[in-house]
């Protein structure tokens, strides 16, 4: 039967793939049928009008602070031009030759870091409105719905809450039209805008044979749209979140541990996150702060769900807040959800904290990258092994010997605790250290780098890329081989039953 749905709810949505627009129009048009100027292609420039250099500069003020130099402004503005011309590029070639540009203008790469967060294509959205995205981001589809507040103005940052709507709605029969899956996420977040006023909300148009991951696919539906709002309204990424409830619980779980870096904190409702492939990532959740609500009567998420893994992370020392009722069932009653909310939305995320920690076990580079510490390399990943998803197409791998680092600063210090760990990678900027002065790394007790930071524009450039432009800036990175392999002095007879020790 839900495989019918499944089917029958594709079909119907298939409708709304003929929204092929930007933007679609406001919520105050009986749907989404009528789309404005269709997507452009991925060299060219937005349909609309830039913002004016006048309110640009508001912009460059508030995101430079102490850095603005009024004279400076048409320096500012030449060099987010490049900017903007960076991230239009098609090809890496002729990236790097913007980036070259940019470095000639001898403008501090800590400028133009801070100048990647301001689009210079924000449209000029009416506040309160509701719009809908549909494109392609790569092999994925961006399908999503999201709403403005009243007071909306696009030279002000706003906090951003993804909420993830579970599968109870689109399972009926007949199936949803494609105008009735609009209605319902029409209403939705109306519903949500009237309750928290002034934060952007989010909602991805769900997939039912993907739901919100753990696949690549479903765990996409989610990521892109959070990183293509950004390109639409003016995010705050000190103030991003996820709220979800019974099967978007479980997803809020997934996509914290997976994806850490972006999230302030996070609002699960009756879920969990059981895997040990998960449960090992617990400790990167130290600068994100889970509100957690389950009730002890639940009959359709046993409980346990939830005291299982609060239970874990007070093991790990890493702060959660955890609201146990009783008699209140599978949903949370109105009160109750608004109290974890205005927990969560109180958490305002640390961009560039001084303590990070990482712990992973599997290969993929996104998912060992914890703000500015990267591991690439485990000493002995052990035996390889590939997770069948009970949810969702494909596959993943994961070892059974995980990589493990915590990293703190100390003035210019930074000191690396690693387990399993071969080489790794830091990022840093001016917020974190003294950028022009010599900093020191020590790993596991012993020095392993001393100097200065070399500041550079393409690896900065490059970064954005792999993170999402604006979510983040550093300006120089730090590459250490954590190990140092002890060559014998003469050929051995055999191999050696262990590897060599680090140095």
């Amino acid at each position: 039967m839900l495989s019918r749905f499944r089917a029958k709810l594709g079909a119907g949505l298939l409708l709304t793939a003929f929204v092929s627009g930007l933007i679609a129009a406001p919520a105050s048009r009986p749907s989404v049928a009528v789309p404005p100027p269709v997507e452009p292609p991925p060299t060219t420039r937005p349909a609309w009008p830039p913002i004016p250099k006048e309110a640009l500069v508001q912009l460059y003020q508030k995101e430079l602070g102490d850095r603005f130099r009024p004279q400076d402004a048409d320096r500012y503005h030449a060099a987010h031009e490049l900017i903007e011309r960076y991230f239009e590029a098609a090809t890496m070639a002729d990236r790097k030759a913007v980036a070259k540009q940019i470095t000639a203008m001898e403008v501090d790469p800590v400028i133009v870091g801070r100048l990647c967060r301001i689009r210079m294509f924000w449209p000029a959205l009416d506040g309160g409105g509701i719009y809908y995205v549909n494109q392609k981001t790569g092999i994925y589809p961006t399908h999503y719905f999201f709403g403005l507040p009243k007071a909306y103005d696009r030279t002000k940052s706003w906090p951003l809450v993804l909420k993830l709507p579970t599968a109870h709605a689109f399972l009926v029969n007949p199936p949803l039209t494609a105008e009735q899956v609009t209605d319902v996420y029409k209403k939705w977040i109306a519903e949500e805008q009237a309750a928290h006023p002034d934060a952007i909300v989010v909602m991805p148009l769900l997939n039912l044979d993907e739901l919100w991951g753990p696949s690549y696919a479903g765990s996409n539906a989610v990521l892109l749209p959070m990183q293509h709002v950004a390109s639409r309204a003016n995010v705050d990424p000190a103030r991003v979140y996820i709220v979800g409830h019974n099967m978007s619980a479980h997803a809020a779980w997934n996509l914290a541990l997976h994806y850490t870096t972006y999230f302030a904190a996070i609002n699960p409702l009756a879920g969990g996150a059981s895997q040990s492939w998960q449960r090992i990532r617990i400790i990167n959740l130290k600068n994100v702060l889970p509100v957690v609500w389950h009730d002890a009567d639940d009959t359709v998420v046993k409980v346990e769900a939830s005291r299982g893994i609060v239970k874990a992370m007070r093991i790990q020392k890493v702060d959660v807040e955890y609201d146990e009722t009783k008699g209140i069932g599978h949903a949370p009653d109105a009160a109750t959800a608004e109290r974890a909310y205005q927990k969560m939305r109180a958490r305002v995320r640390e961009l560039y904290p001084k303590s990070v920690a990482l712990q992973s076990n599997r290969p993929d580079t996104m998912f060992n990258r914890n703000d500015w510490l990267q591991v690439y390399q485990a000493i002995d990943p052990g035996e390889e092994h590939k997770a069948v998803l009970r949810y969702g197409s494909g596959t993943f791998t994961y070892f059974d010997n995980p990589v493990k680092a915590e990293a703190t600063i100390t003035g210019q210090k930074i000191d690396i605790k690693a387990t399993n760990v071969d080489s790794l990678r830091l990022y840093v900027n001016d917020q974190m250290i003294d950028i022009k002065q010599p900093i020191t790394v020590t790993i596991n007790g012993r020095p392993r780098a001393a100097g200065a930071v070399v500041q550079s524009i393409d690896e900065l450039l490059a970064d954005q890329l792999f993170l999402g432009r604006g979510w983040r800036y550093y300006t120089g990175i730090v590459d250490i081989g954590v190990t140092v392999r002890v060559e014998p002095t003469s050929k051995p007879s055999m191999k050696p039953a262990t590897r060599p020790t680090a140095k």
